[in-house]
């Protein structure tokens, strides 16, 4: 959320960086850079619709995106990277994709595409906007109509294999929202979810994912309420040895120019 989209000036500076990042990962030295650090990244909407919306990619966007993944690292679970850190296993490579909200077209899109290239994803849902009419603030204020997912396909992305987590249940700020107010957001949408699909539900995001927007005694919660970890969307890599209620997650977001553009940020984040 509030994402700034770079002007002319800027936006040339990161093209060459995108350039700068199809040489580094031609020459395959990203291995070197990214060694024992795995990758999660994160979408919100794949839209056509939506071009140009900071938190929206179009499909041809997606597509690109995961051409890149594919090519240049080993696309895995994001409960698979949780169990590595805990491990301390040797995680160089590792790409997990997640999604966060509940958008409907993460089903009618992004599902589509990754089941037909065999990528596992994992959907974080905020369990009070499916179904629902809601247009939060974000969207209202770019002009984009909120349209969610219902029950019946946040069930069938599931049973097609696609991991579920939480990410409370009316997307509120955890830097701001404490006690048992904070306590009923994160057990309710982990219990939600769990009621709905049938199967005990993990991981966990938190909502707007900066590193002021979740406090030390809310990580106790989420740890409290069963989940296994906690990821934030602000960037950085994941090291085995991390604490799995402080993992990093990278946003994909319209500042990208390019998926190379993102290897390059990735790269020398490391």
């Amino acid at each position: 959320m509030g994402i700034e989209i770079p002007g002319t000036l800027g936006y040339h500076k990161l093209r060459l960086k995108g350039s700068m990042g199809s040489l580094l990962f031609s020459a395959r030295a990203h291995r070197l850079l990214l060694h024992r650090t795995a990758v999660v990244v994160t979408f919100h909407r794949v839209d056509n619709r939506l071009k140009g919306n900071p938190i929206a990619c179009t499909v041809d966007a997606f597509c690109r995106y995961l051409d890149f993944f594919e090519r240049h690292f080993r696309i895995v679970k994001t409960g698979d990277v949780v169990r590595g850190v805990q491990r301390g296993d040797d995680l160089s490579g590792q790409l997990a994709i997640t999604f966060d909200d509940g958008y409907l077209d993460n089903y009618e899109n992004a599902a589509l595409e990754l089941e037909s290239r065999g990528l596992p994803a994992t959907f974080f849902i905020a369990t009070g906007m499916i179904g629902s009419e809601t247009q939060p603030w974000w969207d209202e204020e770019y002009g984009a109509q909120a349209t969610w997912m219902n029950w019946d396909q946040v069930r069938d992305l599931h049973a097609r294999g696609f991991e579920m987590g939480a990410h409370t249940m009316h997307h509120v700020d955890l830097g701001k929202v404490h006690g048992a107010e904070a306590k009923r957001e994160i057990e309710g949408s982990k219990q939600r979810l769990e009621q709905e699909l049938g199967h005990e539900v993990e991981l966990f995001s938190y909502p707007y994912g900066r590193k002021h927007q979740i406090t030390d005694e809310n990580r106790e919660l989420v740890r409290a309420a069963g989940l296994k970890c906690c990821f934030s969307a602000f960037g950085g890599l994941i090291r085995n040895g991390d604490n799995p209620f402080a993992l990093c997650r990278s946003p994909v977001t319209p500042w990208h120019v390019s998926p190379e553009h993102l290897g390059f940020e990735l790269a020398f984040r490391s």
